[in-house]
């Protein structure tokens, strides 16, 4: 039985006795919504201040904006008719569920490291925004908003990944039978429109940046990029020679590309890759390049030129070959905090240094500066005007580069043929 203090007819709120306060008096209301977990973690308590007439009236409409809302959800909880067998799981539930789901891809080499790492923060913030509600009743609508608030921000990428991530959410709940298997909101959703705004590189551009780089390793992994049109971590693998070790490697990764990656603690270090990966290779007057991203095997001749630099994948080599004993086509030559005289070149340290020499060359860029991705951009471009075939250097998966190609189904290496 409440006490006189809390004869005031008003539920949740409660009244004591404070010879702290102005009045003599504290107003406390207790939150209806605690504890249930559609409404996420809420405080059991909040102070109404020390007026008791103004708690009163605080508190009449705070049950007035709640309370619908806990007698709607268990008005669904009741009386809605669910159209599969089970009542539909809150969206928070169904995305711990579907985050297993996408561990277990990792471990059976089905989804790669970085896809989920850029995957499971965009989870996060769908959860963040729509956990508390269930997965049936996340309408088109509610996704729309959701991706608009990105695009007003001008983060129209990352609007559409959040899209992209919600139509696999629903296409996984479809296929364990969560929702109906038509059930899918986001796919109505008119993807997002993310217009280019990084700037193209230009040659002149790249030999500027070039020459502020003075570590000559990073300017020599600038130059083979530019050569070889390749990837960053291909380049940074980049063996001297084929080892005895590249065989069982190659299996290994055939197999499972993701075995010796830890999905629950990890998303695949370069000191991983430089242990267990298939790696490029030089060999018979040929760079033997295997793209890990793809999986595709490409053979380049060293012999392939920038003619407007009159600069061949040779020369770059010879040039980066400063410590001999090093078996990598890409080594420091001095010892740093994490590295010695001979050890790999980090893709991360080298995207770095080149954004460092980027701002010390002090280019004027239209749009957001180039990064040192653009260099494989930059390369395609000029060996599509020498009359190279960019297709196979670039190893895109384009169907005309497949069909020309006889569907070497990955087992052969693609060799590029230059006059």
């Amino acid at each position: 039985m409440r006490n006189e203090l809390n004869q005031h007819g008003v539920d949740f709120l409660y009244i004591k006795k404070d010879s702290r306060s102005k009045t003599g008096f504290s107003c406390q209301y207790r939150d209806p919504r605690y504890g249930m977990k559609e409404f996420g973690e809420t405080k059991q308590y909040r102070s109404l201040g020390s007026d008791i007439n103004t708690a009163i009236f605080t508190a009449k409409r705070l049950n007035a904006m709640i309370l619908p809302k806990i007698v709607d959800n268990r008005l669904l909880d009741i009386f809605e008719t669910p159209a599969l067998s089970t009542k539909s799981l809150l969206l928070s539930k169904w995305l711990e569920i579907y985050t297993n789901v996408q561990l277990k891809k990792i471990e059976a080499g089905n989804l790669k490291p970085n896809t989920w790492k850029t995957r499971k923060n965009i989870i996060k913030a769908i959860n963040n925004a729509h956990g508390v509600m269930r997965l049936n009743s996340i309408t088109t609508k509610v996704i729309k908003s959701f991706l608009d608030s990105y695009v007003v921000q001008g983060k129209n990428r990352m609007a559409q990944s959040i899209r992209s991530v919600y139509c696999d959410i629903f296409a996984e709940a479809a296929g364990s039978g969560e929702v109906e298997s038509n059930f899918n909101p986001a796919k109505v959703v008119k993807n997002p429109v993310a217009k280019v705004e990084k700037a193209r590189l230009s040659l002149s551009q790249f030999n500027l940046i070039a020459e502020h780089q003075k570590y000559l390793p990073h300017r020599c992994a600038y130059l083979l990029a530019l050569v070889t049109a390749q990837r960053r971590t291909d380049l940074c693998l980049l063996r001297k020679r084929k080892g005895n070790d590249w065989e069982s490697k190659m299996t290994a990764y055939r197999l499972n590309p993701n075995h010796f990656i830890d999905a629950k603690n990890d998303y695949g270090s370069f000191a991983g890759l430089v242990e267990h990966a298939p790696y490029s290779y030089i060999e018979d007057n040929s760079l033997h390049v295997f793209q890990l991203k793809t999986g595709k095997m490409i053979k380049i001749p060293l012999t392939l030129k920038i003619e407007s630099l009159d600069l061949d994948i040779k020369q770059v080599i010879e040039m980066a070959n400063i410590s001999k004993e090093s078996e990598f086509a890409l080594h420091h030559k001095t010892a740093r905090a994490k590295n010695g005289v001979g050890d790999p070149l980090h893709p991360d340290t080298v995207s770095r240094s080149f954004k460092r020499a980027r701002e010390e060359a002090k280019i004027k860029w239209q749009g957001s500066p180039a990064t040192y991705h653009e260099i494989r951009s930059l390369a395609e471009r000029q060996y599509r005007e020498q009359g190279i075939d960019t297709k196979a250097l670039c190893g895109h998966s384009e169907q005309r580069m497949t069909d020309r190609y006889n569907d070497l189904r990955g087992s052969d290496w693609l060799e590029l043929k230059i006059s």
